[in-house]
């Protein structure tokens, strides 16, 4: 019989070694450490322990993941020529140990035996000397793994491996975008160790300027007092509003009744896109995702969905239709080669093939609901895939020209029908040209729009000099007046 003995060293203290742990490093069998730069080692050489550790490996392997993967090779190696052998970590073995985690699962797949046992952790000592009761809340991350693993600001977050002043400077960029950056955190340096142990309450800011930041250095962020803060905030501000006691106006609202507010809100972003103000495109985008949570706890409530399976759907979406980001990473396609991918897995998800669906009918799944100069953009789009389309803008300018004198037709002929039918082929050629152009038909008439308003601004202006109204001018001093308005 084959069989590993993890044992846990505690976060620092000799008196956090549990004797049943002790008793095992004193027996005939091997004993091997992770790594011997742990308060605990003077006791061990004391107390005449024999050990191997693994230190060595941290110097010659280019990555961690290097490194934890050449201890378990070692250990499962020497599991399989030895009838016993005990492997030492810091801390308790099931906490934030990955190489206990890849040995667990070499053991199984080689048939070794395993025995975990217990010991005294960092969130033991941390909890003690914060004095803090975990049942109030508590979340505990890694700083390596803090950005897809982010604390929520409602409860308390205890950051473990914060072990040099890089290390905490990368932490607190990346908290200071939940946190204020004069939010008051709590580093534990030591902690549990008698006579070393730090406690040092600082502003989030200051995180990278403590130098004496070690190895066994943890973050303590407490919980937010404001209620309602970042994602999960909203969405329970949002169940607050809708549920009992809450707003009869947001109690009152349907998908159909928020239509038009969602379309606005979307609307004010391309605004502060427009304007460059940022600071309102932080709000706007707020705005908007307030929306979002508003018509998914409408449908929860109706039990069609909720915000988690909205999450999860778009997820899911986004990494089927970038397999080249998260599945076949050794594939390089250029945008173009993207984004025919692209339409090609959407087809896929609804059941669709080129056979069954032709681009007429895709055109005819263009929301209706787009700004008529947006579908039009869209639905040449489509044409434009299997070549139906001009080679370049100048091209299409003619067009132009040609549906042009095709209108000057219909206005001479006087039928209302055929004017309103030539003019739209007029827009759509127009449409047609800002494409090929790569602009955007509804973004280059918005700005023609604000710019006609800004000159008509200077004529008015000019009129309030002149101690007149613009409805005084002819046709003609109008005309005159806009022309100097492009000089002002």
């Amino acid at each position: 019989m084959h069989q590993i003995d993890i044992v846990g060293l505690g976060p620092g203290s000799p008196g956090q070694i549990t004797l049943e742990t002790l008793q095992l490093l004193k027996d005939a069998s091997p004993n091997f450490f992770r790594t011997a730069i742990h308060p605990v080692m003077d006791f061990i050489d004391k107390e005449a322990i024999s050990y191997q550790s693994f230190d060595c490996y941290y110097e010659q392997e280019g990555s961690f993941l290097g490194v934890y993967d050449k201890i378990v090779k070692t250990l499962i190696d020497t599991a399989k020529k030895t009838e016993r052998l005990v492997y030492a970590v810091p801390g308790n073995p099931l906490f934030g140990e990955k190489t206990v985690e890849k040995l667990i699962v070499a053991a199984k797949e080689e048939g070794i035996d395993y025995r975990i046992y217990p010991g005294v952790s960092f969130v033991d000592v941390a909890l003690n000397s914060l004095e803090k009761d975990p049942i109030e809340g508590l979340k505990l991350i890694d700083a390596f793994d803090c950005v897809k693993n982010p604390p929520d600001p409602r409860i308390g977050t205890l950051v473990t491996q914060v072990y040099n002043q890089h290390m905490a400077s990368e932490l607190k960029l990346q908290l200071m975008e939940i946190y204020d950056p004069e939010k008051r955190v709590v580093l534990l340096i030591n902690a549990g160790i008698p006579g070393q142990e730090k406690i040092i309450d600082i502003c989030l800011y200051e995180l990278d300027r403590v130098a004496a930041i070690n190895h066994l250095t943890s973050l303590y962020i407490p919980a937010e007092n404001k209620a309602y803060q970042g994602f999960l905030g909203t969405i329970e501000m949002m169940k607050t509003l809708k549920g009992e006691g809450g707003c009869s106006w947001d109690q009152s609202q349907t998908h159909e009744s928020l239509r038009s507010y969602l379309l606005e809100e979307s609307y004010e972003v391309l605004e502060a896109i427009d304007n460059q103000d940022w600071d309102n495109l932080a709000e706007e985008l707020g705005d908007v995702l307030f929306q979002i949570i508003f018509h998914a706890e409408i449908a929860s409530e109706a039990g069609r969905f909720n915000i988690n399976q909205v999450i999860s759907g778009i997820n899911q979406k986004m990494i089927r239709r970038h397999p080249h980001v998260f599945s076949d990473k050794a594939s390089s396609f250029n945008p173009d080669q993207i984004e025919t991918n692209w339409d090609a897995i959407k087809r896929q998800e609804k059941g669709e093939t080129g056979e069954s669906l032709g681009l007429a009918a895709e055109m005819k799944k263009i929301p209706k609901a787009l700004p008529a100069l947006m579908e039009a953009y869209k639905v040449q789009k489509k044409a434009a895939k299997v070549g139906f389309d001009w080679k370049e803008p100048v091209a299409a300018l003619k067009k132009i020209d040609e549906e042009s004198l095709e209108l000057r037709a219909a206005l001479e002929e006087n039928d209302a029908q055929k004017i309103a039918e030539e003019l739209g082929d007029l827009l759509f050629s127009v449409v047609n040209v800002s494409r090929l152009l790569n602009l955007q038909p509804e973004m280059v008439l918005r700005k023609a729009t604000e710019k006609f308003i800004g000159r008509f601004e200077k004529m008015e202006k000019v009129a309030s000099q002149e101690k007149k109204s613009l409805s005084n001018y002819t046709f003609e001093q109008l005309d005159e007046a806009w022309n100097r308005s492009k000089g002002l």
